[in-house]
């Protein structure tokens, strides 16, 4: 049907029906053929008689009515999606007699609540935030002065999930009398920023030097122990590779190695020698690790390198003081056996090498030398002086026996070797094993002792004159002692009796006389224990203050 018949249409049906008509017609012909969305309204005209004689037809294109009705409706559905579907929780707040009733929230504000929310809408602001006096003027100046208000709360009770939180809170406000009020939880944020500031503040304040490189190697970060440590500026290593700090000391595969491993998303762990800018070497332990982003993909590489060439150098230094102390301990001979003597000789260092001596020494009559002696100092330098000493000692003992003589040699030759303030003490005792005779040559040592049935026979006693100290010096001999059984022959250095107490106290001759005389009898080995062990006890086991060494020798009795 036409244009023309739908108009006769409505005209007949006015004209049967007396009543007002209004309807839509959708028309669509070849010269629109897009076709016209048009309303039709009619009313009946009657005549004097009240019978219809006809009607009248008013026909109104609709299509851009409607077109723009359906796309506010779209954008009107649009807006609700995207008010449903926006991501950070949102609740709308309605202005209601000096009150704001909760009216509606979106998809995100559902899910933050766990749903809860739910039992909270149409209710009020102020019995909502009762307890939240600070909230309340939020909304109400948002609401007087229609501007964005924000506002940070720490410590938020999330009373939908009994949870405390780091809240926003951005209130906008929607004309007429509308609050749209925006939350977003930055707890995670916050409890990560502030993890970063103390991982910050920690790379800032390391002793050790970091650097941070992108992935093809070229240095994005150092911190500041490491412009300390390397002698760079900041501003001279940023932007430029790593091999700033080559030393040479390490060949090309072993930076092919490290790259390598880097690259397959493994730490590196070694040490290197670094140069610095000054062209000063240091050895470092460096550990290299890979950063990788959520995909896995290296976008960075962590360098952490720990100066140690202290420890290295003490390291090497505790080394070559374990070989010189072996090397010592070799040299060093305090257990020797002569048919009826008990002997027992022990020294006992205050650091890893010492510079007391003894040795035993067979002499070219026959008879057997005890030497104790004892150099300046301790510690390394004093060990080597004491293997110089003991190397002059046994050269001249194989064509010497008299003790006064061997230390008149030696001490010519120790004036030439020794510098200032250094010196020599020690004692050479010569023991004729078949006749049971001694004799003894004393340079500045402590005295020796000789102890008969419990009392002191004969002491000992040393020249003033040390040795390497004055050229040309002629050591007198002592004259000859006849030993008996049970004679014990006491030698020590001044370890002994300058130990000292806590209460500054020194253990003193007459402490090791007095132990010896009551313990006489036991086997020198026991008794040079007990000797120690007492000394130690006395000064409370604190570290030692100077060498030790003890050598005691007993005449056994005839069988």
């Amino acid at each position: 049907m036409g244009e023309a018949g739908r108009g006769l249409s409505l005209i007949h049906t006015l004209t049967n029906f007396h009543f007002r008509i209004l309807g839509s017609i959708f028309i669509q012909n070849p010269e629109r053929p897009e076709g016209v969305l048009i309303e039709v309204s009619g009313r009946p005209l009657k005549d004097e008689a009240g019978n219809i004689a006809g009607g009248t037809v008013i026909i109104r294109d609709m299509t851009k009515i409607k077109d723009s009705e359906r796309r506010q409706k779209q954008s009107e559905d649009r807006v609700k999606a995207q008010f449903k579907g926006f991501p950070i929780p949102t609740y709308v707040w309605q202005y209601h007699h000096n009150d704001f009733i909760l009216v509606d929230c979106n998809d995100a504000a559902k899910k933050f609540t766990n749903g809860a929310i739910s039992n909270f809408m149409g209710d009020r602001l102020s019995r909502i935030y009762a307890d939240l006096p600070e909230i309340q003027p939020d909304f109400w100046r948002c609401f007087t002065e229609k501007t964005v208000i924000t506002r940070e709360l720490s410590n938020y009770l999330l009373r939908t999930r009994n949870e405390k939180k780091v809240m926003i809170f951005s209130y906008v406000f929607l004309p007429p009398d509308l609050i749209m009020l925006h939350t977003e939880d930055i707890t995670e944020r916050k409890n990560y920023l502030e993890a970063l500031k103390k991982l910050s503040n920690v790379v800032k304040q390391t002793a050790d030097s970091v650097m941070i490189t992108n992935r093809q190697g070229i240095i994005e970060y150092v911190n500041p122990a490491f412009e300390e440590t390397t002698g760079y500026r900041v501003d001279e290593v940023i932007g430029k590779s790593p091999q700033i700090l080559k030393s040479g000391e390490q060949d090309q595969a072993f930076y092919t190695n490290i790259w390598n491993t880097i690259l397959a998303g493994n730490t590196f762990r070694g040490g290197l020698l670094i140069e610095k800018k000054n062209g000063e070497l240091y050895w470092s332990v460096q550990t290299i690790t890979p950063l990788k982003d959520d995909n896995g993909n290296i976008t960075n590489f962590v360098s952490v390198l720990k100066d140690v060439t202290e420890i290295k150098q003490k390291h090497d230094q505790e080394f070559q003081l374990r070989v010189a102390r072996e090397i010592q301990q070799c040299l060093m001979k305090s257990n020797y056996s002569i048919p009826g003597f008990d002997i027992a000789g022990g020294t006992y260092s205050a650091s890893e090498t010492n510079g007391d001596y003894i040795d035993f020494i067979t002499m070219p009559d026959g008879c057997m030398g005890m030497i104790i002696g004892d150099v300046s100092g301790h510690g390394l330098g004093a060990a080597l002086l004491m293997a110089t000493t003991r190397g002059y000692l046994r050269a001249f003992a194989k064509n010497e026996s008299d003790p006064a003589k061997l230390l008149t040699k030696l001490n010519e030759e120790l004036i030439g070797d020794l510098s200032d303030g250094l010196f020599v003490t020690m004692i050479i005792a010569r023991l004729n094993p078949a006749y049971k005779i001694l004799d003894y040559a004393s340079a500045g040592h402590p005295p020796a002792f000789l102890i008969s049935q419990g009392d002191i026979k004969c002491e000992m006693k040393s020249t003033r004159v040390l040795l390497g100290v004055i050229r040309g010096y002629q050591y007198p001999k002592s004259d000859s002692m006849q030993l008996v059984a049970d004679d014990v022959l006491f030698f020590l250095t001044d370890g002994v009796f300058e130990a000292r107490s806590n209460q500054k106290i020194n253990f003193g001759f007459d402490s090791a006389l007095d132990l010896i005389k009551s313990n006489h009898f036991t086997a020198m080995q026991e008794l040079l224990d007990l000797l120690y062990q007492n000394i130690r006890s006395f000064s409370e086991n604190k570290p030692q203050e100077d060498d030790i060494t003890l050598l005691i020798c007993k005449v056994k009795p005839e069988k």
